[in-house]
């Protein structure tokens, strides 16, 4: 299958360039966080974020390889032929993001996801979703040009950038005050619930034979380049964002339960 209209320089420029933009992101959030790291490995020591450690140029050296092979492996995807075929569910392109996905989670589950989520600061962990925002500018556009679907968009059933704008106004919030983590939990689970909720609509709308959703056009473009880098880069760092936000909220139960511990200890 072949995409209906042909794409404005303004969209494939934007879902080249903001999927290359986040993992210039994550390259320098993995020299950051690891040259803290080096330092004081403990999960005690929530945050350990320091302004003046040094880059640890290694780290982001070996993020910057992986992320790239992540990229072109994405962008060979979006090139070939059977990305674009439809016959069975999940359809094969589906098949390879839900690995993409699933290798998401075991990084985010690792040590390397531990170091990003205790070594980076809440606000930047938080405002990083504030990306979503432009997403789903440039997901309307692409409706505006007949690319996609508007359930796809805010006008339809695509929540997400709500997300976006509420982790902008929450990151400043944590910039400049302590925040409860119960507002961190709450956004966290709504944020998840809404990437879950476009994915699904993004799945379900894609003309194989399980389709739930009933569209004026075919639901294809995600499975083209550049517009393959939504899912496998964009959503796949939504995802692994939100993951770092749970693992930060654990670390610091962890460190809170640790503390209460030592305290009852030293007053008996």
């Amino acid at each position: 299958m072949e995409l209906g209209d042909t794409p404005s320089n303004i969209l494939l420029t934007g879902f080249t360039v903001l999927p290359v933009l986040i993992a210039c992101w994550w390259i320098w959030i993995s020299g950051r966080a690891y040259s803290v790291d080096h330092v004081n490995n403990s999960l005690s020591s929530v945050t350990n974020y320091s302004p003046a450690a040094p880059f640890n140029y290694k780290a982001a050296a070996l993020t910057a390889v992986v992320l790239v092979l992540w990229l072109i492996a994405a962008a060979y995807v979006g090139h070939q032929d059977w990305a674009h075929t439809f016959d069975s569910f999940p359809p094969p392109g589906v098949r390879v993001f839900l690995a993409f996905i699933v290798t998401t989670i075991i990084v985010a589950l690792t040590k390397a996801g531990r170091v990003l989520a205790i070594n980076t600061p809440l606000w930047l962990l938080i405002g990083f979703q504030v990306f979503r925002i432009p997403v789903e500018l440039l997901i309307h556009q692409a409706y505006l040009e007949n690319i996609t679907i508007v359930e796809m968009t805010y006008f339809g059933r695509n929540f997400d950038i709500i997300t976006g704008i509420l982790a902008l106004a929450i990151a400043i919030y944590a910039f400049k005050k302590e925040i409860s983590n119960t507002i961190i939990l709450m956004w966290n689970i709504l944020g998840l619930a809404f990437l879950i909720n476009v994915v699904a609509i993004g799945v379900f709308s894609m003309p194989h034979n399980i389709q739930l959703i009933e569209t004026d056009i075919a639901n294809i473009w995600v499975t083209f380049f550049p517009f393959i880098w939504l899912p496998f880069v964009l959503v796949c760092s939504a995802l692994f964002g939100h993951l770092l936000v749970f693992r930060y909220l654990f670390a610091q139960r962890v460190k809170q339960g640790v503390l209460t511990t030592q305290y009852e200890n030293n007053g008996q």
